[in-house]
């Protein structure tokens, strides 16, 4: 992305109070701050700060709007993704991957270098039947969340998690660490186990010839069956135990196979 954005989460008539809360807190997940509510058909009590749980910052500091038109008034010039679960007439609706890749390859507002942060507001409706086509008027785009069961329908607050990684998989953001400043992704494999280096030293050992060309050979059908069905850390620190006992073992009576003929 040339440019820098911000996002912002916009509830429209939202019905239930709790499902407020739990957005407030996917919106700490993902780093998003600014939760915008228009036309609440719900108060906000302690049951809405109990789903938000440790993710207080959008629901304490969120803003409300009465209407769209108040909405459209103060807020800021900005690329809105209107979230729909129905595909008719007037909506054309596309996965929220491919929105987003059509947004970031092509919207003018992302194709010129500039250090101010550009707005995208995501809107998600009410609990009942979504945004209406009125509210669909106000949209830039129309975006779905794909789903692979017979159940299409997502929980509200579901839906802007889900929105939101869609949109942090695709434009980036600042990955979460942990206290010790790394990233929150753990590196493949284990340090100082390599069982395919291990694999080829008993193989050698036991006296297989793996220096000829062959698509198939011993090595490559055993490296199949042994390391490519994803082994846990557990089963590959035994498999490679196994094999450095299997090496040393080896070593041991060549070495004194060559001591006897001596």
């Amino acid at each position: 992305m040339k440019r820098p954005f911000e996002v912002r989460i916009v509830l429209v008539r939202t019905i239930y109070e709790r499902n407020i809360g739990a957005t407030s807190r996917a919106m700490s997940n993902m780093g998003c701050d600014n939760l915008i509510l228009v036309n609440p058909a719900c108060e906000i009590t302690y049951e809405a700060q109990q789903a938000a749980a440790t993710g207080q910052t959008g629901l304490q500091n969120r803003t409300t709007y009465a209407s769209w038109d108040e909405f459209l008034e103060k807020e800021p010039e900005s690329i809105k993704i209107c979230f729909t679960a129905r595909d008719g007439k007037g909506r054309q609706v596309r996965d929220i991957d491919e929105v987003l890749n059509d947004i970031s390859d092509h919207a003018p507002q992302f194709q010129i270098e500039s250090e101010t942060p550009f707005v995208v507001h995501l809107v998600f409706g009410p609990e009942d039947w979504g945004l209406s086509a009125d509210d669909l008027e106000h949209a830039n785009f129309c975006a779905c969340l794909p789903t692979f069961g017979e159940n299409w329908s997502l929980n509200l607050a579901q839906a802007t998690l889900l929105g939101m990684f869609s949109l942090r998989k695709l434009w980036g953001g600042n990955r979460t660490r942990l206290d010790g400043e790394k990233l929150r992704r753990a590196p493949q494999g284990i340090k100082g186990i390599d069982p395919d280096v291990t694999l080829k030293t008993w193989l050698e050992e036991m006296g297989f010839d793996l220096t000829r060309q062959r698509k198939i050979n011993v090595y490559t059908v055993l490296r199949r069956m042994l390391l490519q069905n994803t082994p846990t850390k557990k089963e590959l620190v035994i498999l490679e135990t196994v094999l450095q006992q299997s090496i040393r073992k080896l070593r041991e009576w060549k070495s004194f196979q060559k001591k006897d003929l001596q």
